[in-house]
């Protein structure tokens, strides 16, 4: 069977529900880590290295097990991981250098402006560092490029959804996924969400997606950390 078709079956078959689970499945686990954070060390405040560190392991471990469950299913269909990342169209620098330099510029006005209050993280250790600067961006760029751009406007365009509606759909997942109170991150990732699946809709390359997303968090650790 072809590949294409072979993963549109897949597709097809498939629920949506994962849209509404994954998020509640970050937010649940989030909020545990934080639970028990504050049972062993009542003293910590919101914002704090302790705080971030913790909140941020937490999307990791998560991040991780959904990718598990996502390359799993991909398996069971007999479609490897590398033949669903290869591009699908033929790569144009244009559409992706716009992507790139769109989704960096929004990323850095948000944790740089003035009337945003992002607490800066100090006093990190060499451990907290790696974390934050490699271990936490490439997971992040991987998982959620290859989840919500490719795995769910791929499932939604495969049941008869609309690019429009692939892409709103998507983006509003992918928004909840950063919480869902803190309306300043809730508004930038559902941004963030458009932008990267009206490009991936249009040129089908979680590659660029994937590099872009993976500079921008390292950028966005970087000036939270130097801040």
């Amino acid at each position: 069977m072809d590949v294409k078709m072979s993963m549109n079956e897949m597709f097809k078959t498939e629920s949506l529900r994962d849209l509404v689970f994954f998020p509640l499945l970050f937010n649940v686990v989030g909020l545990f880590f934080m639970g028990l954070l504050y049972v062993a060390y009542p003293e910590t405040t919101i914002g704090s290295t302790q705080f971030n560190f913790v909140v941020y392991l937490s999307v990791f471990i998560v991040e991780w097990l959904l990718a598990f469950i996502v390359i799993r299913r991909f398996r069971k269909k007999n479609i490897r991981l590398k033949e669903f990342i290869i591009p699908k169209k033929e790569f144009r620098w244009m559409p992706a250098i716009v992507v790139f330099v769109s989704l960096n510029v929004l990323f850095a006005i948000y944790v740089l402006h003035p009337l945003i209050p992002i607490p800066p993280m100090k006093n990190l250790d060499l451990t907290q560092l790696l974390f934050f600067l490699v271990l936490a961006p490439v997971t992040a760029g991987f998982v959620e490029e290859l989840i919500w751009r490719g795995y769910f406007v791929e499932k939604l365009l495969a049941k008869g959804y609309s690019e429009s509606k692939a892409v709103l759909f998507s983006a509003i997942s992918f928004a909840f996924i950063h919480g869902f109170f803190i309306l300043d991150k809730l508004i930038v990732t559902f941004l963030f969400g458009l932008i990267a699946g009206i490009y991936y809709a249009r040129e089908r390359n979680l590659v660029v997606l994937t590099v872009t997303h993976v500079v921008l968090d390292v950028i966005a650790f970087a000036l939270k950390i130097v801040m």
